[in-house]
């Protein structure tokens, strides 16, 4: 080794194993900062009481029928003006983005906890959303999920029941502290960190954020949301649902329960707009209800009829307000009947 000329040692350099220890380490830290703050801040927060005012507004309206379900439920039941029409008492829970899992709580800590339960439950769902793996509850909003729910844990979790690889858990628990980042059509902007920890790679990043902020996309996306959606033949996915779990409850409570499925809107032509495979995970789902006792409507069939057309929407799924008058008449009539005959359906 060679002197420099004031007859100092050179400098050398680390040890490379060295540094790529260290680099490691530094990379692991910054990944539990990133998990382990935002939880400790969650952690933090009160969660929000059960909401006992939910369960004394509906002890007080005393309903002979109660609609459960979302928006699309909204704008098709107007309960006041059915019980017009009926002569009994129908109340709607519809909650704007919910979907089976915040349905199922609903049920359990709402409407069993009335001393006069209803008779009849109707739940409203479209597409496949009845039997959605309970991993998926919906639009995310962990303050509804408490304030529906009898516990002083907050952040109420529903994790499949797969058995989950070690990746999958970390995705998992980062999608749980960054819900934005959750997203099955990728049309959220992420973080590079957090592309990365999702599953997500550079051309699906840069394709997410095209599809979030280019204007030009949105006419193209206005045709996508419109595409009826489904998830996997109904044999596979009806042991990972909340849809048991939704029957078993309703038996409990002592009421009717019926299904009810909204149609999407029909194609430019006037048919209805469903594939092949949803046709057939309908036919299963109608089977699997019949089997347990349970009353099936299908709402395309007024599709087919020509009753409701695509003008009647104001997008892919639901209906403009001033037809929602129109629908209630016609749950009106089947209602109506099927105190004669339990086989009509509207």
């Amino acid at each position: 080794m060679q002197q420099q000329p004031d007859g100092t040692e050179p400098t050398t350099s680390a040890n490379p194993a060295t540094k790529r220890r260290s680099s490691a380490l530094m990379l692991i830290g910054l990944i539990l900062v990133v998990m382990i703050v935002p939880a400790a801040f969650g952690r933090m927060q009160a969660p929000e009481p059960f909401d006992q005012s939910a369960v004394n507004d509906l002890q007080s309206s005393a309903p002979d029928t109660v609609f459960i379900g979302n928006s699309l439920l909204d704008t098709r039941i107007d309960p006041d003006y059915l019980s017009d029409l009926t002569g009994t008492t129908a109340v709607s829970l519809a909650i704007e983005g919910t979907a089976p899992g915040v349905w199922l709580l609903q049920l359990q800590n709402v409407v069993a906890a009335i001393k006069n339960p209803p008779s009849e439950i109707l739940i409203f769902f479209h597409d496949d959303l009845i039997t959605r793996q309970i991993n998926f509850t919906g639009q995310k909003d962990s303050q509804l999920i408490e304030r529906l729910t009898h516990s002083d844990i907050s952040g109420y979790v529903l994790s499949n029941s797969k058995e989950q690889s070690f990746a999958d858990t970390i995705k998992s628990a980062f999608v749980s502290i960054y819900p934005l980042s959750k997203s099955n059509q990728q049309s959220q902007p992420i973080s590079s960190i957090g592309a990365a920890l999702v599953g997500y790679n550079d051309q699906e990043f840069a394709d997410a954020a095209e599809s979030t902020f280019s204007f030009a996309n949105i006419r193209n996306q206005a045709a996508i949301i419109q595409q009826p959606k489904f998830h996997g033949d109904f044999d596979d996915v009806i042991d990972d649902s909340f849809l048991p779990e939704l029957i078993r409850t309703v038996d409990d409570i002592g009421a009717n329960l019926t299904i009810v499925r909204v149609a999407a809107r029909p194609a430019t032509d006037g048919s209805p707009n469903e594939p092949d495979s949803l046709d057939r995970y309908t036919n299963d789902l109608s089977a699997y209800l019949a089997a347990n006792g349970i009353r099936y409507v299908d709402m395309i069939g007024h599709i087919e009829s020509g009753d409701i057309d695509a003008a009647m929407y104001y997008d892919g799924y639901h209906l403009k307000n001033r037809f929602r008058q129109t629908y209630t008449e016609f749950f009106a009539e089947w209602m109506l009947a099927s105190n004669n005959d339990k086989g009509t359906t509207p």
